[in-house]
């Protein structure tokens, strides 16, 4: 609490054109501190049509003139940028208050804001910048979380509908699936989008396809979990961070740092979540991944950046454009970050650390405004071909400490008991939610080695109170990943069923323990519930 002898009265501070400045609680006093003072951005929120931005300063900074100078800046700017949108005579504690101007041009929903002084004729930045942290303030009437189940499946877009049922015959609970970005922008241009003042154009059957993948399996009763790719694709480069497109990869880093690409993303990304909020006849998607695997950014996140430090931030201010984009539509919504299984190690020297790259966006998020991100985790077996973990190839590379090299499911509880941590929570002081959104095992061991792992892996979710699901990959093998050695589908390619697919079907009905009896025998498992390391 700031001392009573900094201030005496109310007063209500300047304002510039269209601006509304209050100052509450505090009087301005002269600032006669030397240097930039001790200035703190403590929150910035939406408030009705308004953003306010609450400060306080327990050290003034020196000034030519007296006055703080609030700036709204995109993310990639730095020092203040162009004209200040508010100001208010120094003070030890102020609110300032600017238009949100929401589906305007002017809209200052992705902006972080920036207070400044001038000294020496220059504005001068005496706070971290912080961004707007409740999106979800305009967000009315989302619909609930559809929590059925734990038990999830990467969908075989061939078998999704048109008198298809082995997804409902299997009973999936959660499905996931992908899209890509560069698929709706543009097109045929056929479906038009008005967005903070611009339209966009975004091609209509690129999505009648995902809207046929949403709808129908809202309809057979799935949550759905949709992971936002970003690819190469000729003409929309834009689209691509600049750090990143004189690479060769699968996938790109997101683009925050330039006008087009950066109002792009939170156009589409604001369409998509609004088309799949459940209220458009469309479908209904719960939980949002943003990119694949980030830590792995040669392969799946290109960016020529080196410095990780560097890199999470860049990625983080795609994750929070996404994040105030799918909030603002759908408050019920999980935003995630998604990393895989190489927790402490560096694979090759073209991966961060699964852990190292946890930190650094947390470090980055938290220091601009923590908001309520969570996390996608792909534990995959040491190695990813060894479905049978119970007799480790090393068992030093799977243990079940903070600096285990790899995270699987036979450690997973090393992720959740880590963002217990109170550094890692969210903005209300909660553990995130886990979502493990791809892990699958290969029946290259044989079908009842990897029947076993499924039924392991699904009560190793079930046991484990963070972990809010489990998407097994996959519904079909896949003939890339099958010359990888990774034959991970409940089903072969021409669709016979392997013994993983009555496995996965009866893991969670009321044949369930059978199953679990099934599994423990063949792993050796003498105490199952001690096994589950139950959270």
């Amino acid at each position: 609490m700031i001392k009573n002898r900094f201030f005496s009265s109310l007063k209500i501070a300047t304002v510039l054109t269209a601006t509304l400045v209050s100052v509450f609680s505090f009087a301005p006093l002269k600032a006669d501190a030397a240097g930039l003072g001790a200035v703190t951005i403590n929150s910035v929120s939406i408030a009705g049509e308004n953003v306010v931005v609450n400060i306080s300063a327990s050290d003034l900074p020196s000034s030519d003139d007296g006055q703080f100078y609030l700036f709204a800046e995109k993310p990639y700017q730095g020092a203040p940028a162009g004209s200040p949108v508010a100001q208010a005579p120094i003070s030890a504690g102020l609110n300032m208050t600017v238009p949100l101007g929401y589906q305007t041009a002017s809209c200052h929903l992705y902006d972080k804001f920036q207070v400044a002084v001038k000294q020496g004729g220059n504005f001068i930045s005496v706070a971290g910048a912080k961004y707007i942290t409740n999106p979800e303030a305009l967000a009315a009437g989302s619909p609930a979380r559809k929590n059925n189940g734990k038990k999830g499946l990467i969908l075989d877009g061939a078998k999704i509908g048109n008198g298809n049922t082995e997804s409902v015959q299997l009973g999936v609970k959660q499905g996931a699936y992908n899209i890509n970005l560069t698929d709706i922008i543009g097109g045929n241009g056929a479906v038009q989008y008005g967005y903070n003042g611009k339209t966009y154009h975004f091609d209509s059957a690129y999505l009648s396809q995902y809207d046929h993948c949403v709808r129908t399996s809202t309809n057979q009763g799935m949550g759905m979990t949709m992971v936002l790719l970003n690819p190469r694709s000729a003409g929309e480069e834009f689209m691509i961070s600049p750090t990143a497109r004189g690479g060769r990869s699968s996938y790109y880093l997101m683009n925050t740092s330039e006008d087009n690409g950066l109002e792009y993303l939170e156009a589409v990304v604001s369409f998509l979540a609004m088309r799949y909020n459940g209220k458009n006849g469309c479908g209904q998607v719960d939980n949002w991944v943003i990119a694949n695997e980030v830590n792995a950014k040669n392969i799946w996140n290109y960016s020529s950046v080196t410095d990780q430090m560097q890199y999470a931030q860049l990625y983080a201010d795609s994750l929070r454009v996404c994040y105030n984009a799918i909030k603002s539509r759908n408050a019920n919504a999980y935003v995630c970050i998604s990393l895989d299984q190489n927790w402490t190690h560096i694979h090759n020297g073209s991966y961060y650390s699964a852990r190292s790259m946890l930190e650094a966006i947390n470090a980055c998020i938290t220091a601009q405004g923590n908001i309520d991100w969570a996390v996608a985790e792909h534990p995959y077996n040491y190695p990813m071909s060894w479905t049978s973990f119970w007799t480790p190839k090393n068992a030093a590379m799977v243990t079940h400490d903070m600096n285990t090299p790899y995270l699987t499911m036979e450690n997973i509880e090393v992720l959740t008991d880590f963002l217990c941590q109170p550094a890692f929570r969210n903005s209300k002081g909660g553990v995130r939610p886990v979502l493990l959104t791809e892990v699958g095992y290969s029946s290259t061991q044989g079908e009842e080695a990897q029947a076993a792992a499924i039924v392991y892996a699904y009560q190793r979710c079930v046991t484990n109170q963070y972990i809010k699901l489990i998407a097994f990959n996959r519904q079909t093998d896949s003939p890339v990943e099958i010359a990888q050695g990774l034959s991970v589908g409940l089903t072969h390619t021409n669709g016979a069923r392997k013994l993983a697919f009555e496995f996965y079907q009866q893991m969670d009905g009321p044949n369930a323990g059978a199953y679990i009896g099934r599994a423990a025998s063949y792993m050796g498992i003498t105490d199952w519930n001690a096994q589950m390391r139950a959270r």
